[in-house]
């Protein structure tokens, strides 16, 4: 169910409003302290939202441990934000933020990556038809310029399309009818897409569908699999990788579309933007609920999350 801007806008106008939708969404009836996880808390009257544990004395908020840690924007500001966010299919970006809900350039991107991290959802196990395809992002390929001395110039280097290029190269499993997860990887290997499919996918009752690349080959000491040779035909019968190169179509024209170029650096929160689109993309609930409430078990710092990501990236590539 799409989210009604304006209703958000009307509905929550003001801060108290707000912290009382976290704090229902976040623990129900009953208060619990993040630090020990019991429910013996009191209120401090000098200071709206927030309390004291009885049992470990320690003070916090329903902003502790979320995205909302240490913010000093104002909560309707911030819901009006995620409302756009949501609605913006396939994307929006922080420059548009700024005009629409009236803030400076630099904290709309910030809160723009901090709701991309609200966004990350637990890993779910994919079962029935698996497709698996990777894609590359990076620069429009270009013809290969000398200058003096004849050394190649940096910005005019040649970037090769498909396998074999120099460009990033990111992963996607997608469940026909279902979910969809997407992995940065150094190397397509045979190791570690096989460490991505062990993550995400049930080996019982499930098929796995890819198209010719060698590395997918191993990938059949652990699940049965179907290809489907490209340079005959792009499908036949169930046999096709049309859903997840739909996927990596939907991506690509939505980042060429609303944020131009992403770096390296920051294409896993674009990512999981876009995860999570796809996967609430037939969702008949209350969208915009259903974030704040996963986006309440996220911590804030990008940092964190950066150094998380790689971490999760490691373990998933080694099957840690």
């Amino acid at each position: 169910m799409a989210t009604n801007i304006l209703n958000i806008t009307k509905e929550y106008n003001t801060q108290a409003k707000c912290l009382s939708l976290l704090i229902k969404l976040r623990w129900g009836k009953s208060v619990k302290c993040p630090f020990c996880e019991k429910n013996k808390v009191r209120t401090i009257k000098t200071q709206r939202g927030r309390y004291i544990c009885k049992s470990c004395k320690e003070q916090f908020s329903v902003f502790t441990d979320t995205i909302f840690e240490g913010t000093r924007l104002p909560l309707p500001e911030w819901f009006a934000a995620i409302a756009l966010v949501l609605n913006a299919k396939s994307g929006i970006a922080a420059k548009e933020i700024q005009r629409n809900v009236g803030l400076t350039y630099k904290t709309a991107y910030y809160l723009a990556m901090r709701i991309r991290v609200g966004m990350l959802m637990k890993d779910t196990k994919m079962n029935g038809i698996i497709e698996m395809d990777e894609s590359y992002f990076g620069g429009r390929a270009r013809q290969l310029k000398k200058v003096a001395d004849n050394y190649p110039s940096i910005s005019t280097n040649t970037l090769k399309r498909g396998r074999g290029t120099n460009k990033v190269s990111v992963t996607a499993m997608v469940q026909r009818k279902g979910i969809v997860h997407t992995q940065v990887m150094e190397k397509l290997s045979k190791r570690n897409l096989l460490a991505m499919l062990k993550h995400y996918a049930k080996k019982d009752n499930s098929i796995l569908v890819t198209d010719g690349f060698k590395s997918y080959k191993e990938l059949e000491t652990y699940i049965d699999r179907l290809e489907i040779n490209h340079s005959k035909e792009y499908s036949k019968g169930i046999v096709h990788v049309n859903t997840v190169e739909g996927f990596w179509s939907w991506v690509k024209n939505g980042i060429k579309g609303s944020y131009k170029a992403i770096s390296k650096k920051y294409l896993p929160f674009y990512l999981v933007e876009y995860e999570w689109k796809y996967n609430h993309k037939t969702y008949r609930g209350n969208e915009f609920e259903t974030f704040l409430k996963n986006a309440l078990t996220h911590p804030k710092e990008l940092a964190y999350w950066k150094s998380a990501s790689a971490q999760k990236v490691k373990e998933v590539a080694y099957g840690k």
